[in-house]
């Protein structure tokens, strides 16, 4: 058995996010069925990174078992020509038995887009924002995040683990053709982290809340007490760090 990795590009807007589902179409679902059809085996894709519905992939990684002697090449070819147009497989690579795209990331790099204007060609891939705000609050906020933090206020309540702490290595904000993008790159991600805190600090920016309301959410580990979560269609997976 041979283990294969794949790094992925995707358009999550009409997926139900990665993660298979019996009854909707997921990335997750269309890459396996590719893989079927391309090898006729039946494997599991695991991917490094649960996206929601609506959320989009530049490097998005993966991995499966698989026995057909295919060249590497080939998988990446085949695998392209049998996915949707909105799915593509970037590169192929053997890799050890051990990796596992999910518990063997070190980080995983996230970036969000906001438009302060109307936009036709990027209406997908970010977030229509035209009230006045603060960018300098932006500021405060990312580098409050940074370093290692129970974000329980910013994570769904459903959480699949036995603790809500994330090691924030990078958060900022920069202007850049156009869009406000928050860059965020942590060692692990709650369900609904990023865009609960786009959200709150949207929130504080425009001024419906304060510096002061942000850290006492922070501070309150409860999500009930946070913004709204940001639309799924302004959050890309950049990258995943081994």
């Amino acid at each position: 058995m041979r283990n294969i990795k794949v790094v992925l590009e995707y358009e999550g807007t009409r997926y139900h996010g990665w993660q298979y589902q019996e009854n909707a179409q997921t990335i997750q679902g269309v890459v396996e069925e590719a893989l079927f059809r391309l090898t006729g085996e039946r494997r599991r894709v695991v991917g490094a990174g649960r996206t929601d519905r609506g959320v989009h992939a530049r490097g998005q990684v993966a991995n499966f078992f698989l026995e057909k002697a295919l060249p590497l090449h080939k998988i990446e070819m085949g695998l392209n020509a049998h996915l949707p147009r909105d799915v593509v497989v970037k590169s192929a690579e053997e890799v050890p038995a051990a990796f596992h795209a999910r518990f063997s990331a070190k980080a995983r790099e996230y970036q969000y887009f906001i438009s302060p204007r109307p936009t036709a060609l990027l209406r997908h891939f970010c977030w229509p924002f035209f009230l006045p705000f603060d960018p300098s609050l932006l500021k405060t906020m990312a580098e409050r995040v940074v370093g290692e933090h129970d974000f329980g206020a910013f994570a769904r309540v459903e959480v699949q683990s036995n603790h809500k702490r994330c090691r924030v290595s990078e958060a900022h904000w920069r202007y850049e053709n156009g869009l406000w993008i928050f860059r965020i790159v942590a060692n692990r991600f709650l369900h609904g982290m990023v865009r609960t805190l786009v959200g709150t600090m949207m929130d504080v920016a425009r001024g419906r809340l304060s510096l002061d309301d942000f850290e006492r959410i922070f501070q309150s580990r409860d999500r009930c007490q946070a913004g709204p979560a940001a639309p799924a269609r302004g959050l890309i997976l950049e990258a995943v760090h081994y």
